[in-house]
């Protein structure tokens, strides 16, 4: 294998930890929006259950108020009765108290039953409340977790540019050409330029067997511009051995 592509393997192995990084510095901030959906879901939950409470308590207050009501209407109509002195007249007063009293037994019964739907409900929502707690806990391991990790990838990526700067100045100085075809690889590859290419022509990055050219330009690997995948436009090489096997 020649200094040059040595050179370059060295390179880009520096620009592939250097993806790899970024790739982890987004997956670590949608880590930490996935937990804050987690817990604003959980904080929903609760916010609707809160509110089923509410309209509960409100509908069991104005069942109590209408029985109260009827409760009364219903003394007054019996009160009525002692001073009745026709028949029609009685009746309609004592029709008038049975669905009085009919209504408050259909209000009792919605009551007690609004009530076991509020003791329901308030279980439900301390289970909601608890939740919240815990992801709430969780999103806070999470954050910190996620500000020490990229702090750290922040600062290797740091050292590495430092050294990537190093390493490109060791191909420009074997061959400017051959790094500028290395650039426009990388660019189009988003990080990944370099890939080795099997005995029998086929390149391992997208698997596309190369022509006679390609493959002879590879294995001689003395232009670098022109070994170049006919499939990716990777730049191909072959490992160490190999072409002495040819």
């Amino acid at each position: 294998m020649s200094d040059l592509i040595q050179a370059m393997l060295y390179l880009n192995g520096i620009d592939r930890r250097i993806v790899r990084g970024k790739l982890r510095l987004q997956e670590v901030t949608r880590e930490v929006a996935a937990q804050e959906e987690v817990l604003e879901n959980a904080r929903e939950q609760a916010r609707k259950v809160e509110e089923a409470i509410k309209e509960k308590a409100f509908a069991a207050d104005r069942l109590n108020m209408e029985i109260r009501t009827a409760e009364a209407e219903v003394a007054d109509q019996e009160r009525k009765l002692k001073n009745i002195k026709n028949q029609r007249e009685f009746r309609i007063v004592t029709d008038r108290i049975k669905d009085l009293k009919i209504r408050v037994d259909d209000h009792e019964s919605s009551v007690l039953s609004n009530m076991t739907d509020l003791d329901t409900l308030r279980e439900k929502v301390a289970e909601c409340h608890n939740r919240i707690g815990e992801e709430d806990l969780k999103l806070t391991t999470i954050r910190n977790n996620a500000q020490e990790e990229i702090a750290g990838i922040k600062a290797r990526h740091a050292a590495m540019l430092e050294e990537r700067k190093d390493a490109v100045k060791r191909v420009e100085a074997i061959d400017m050409g051959a790094y500028q075809a290395y650039d426009m690889a990388l660019k189009r590859t988003k990080g990944d330029p370099i890939a080795e290419m099997s005995m029998d022509g086929v390149c391992q990055s997208c698997f596309i067997r190369q022509n006679t050219n390609v493959m002879n330009t590879v294995h001689i690997g003395h232009d670098v511009k022109s070994c170049r995948c006919q499939g990716c436009g990777r730049i191909l090489y072959v490992k160490p051995g190999k072409e002495s096997e040819e």
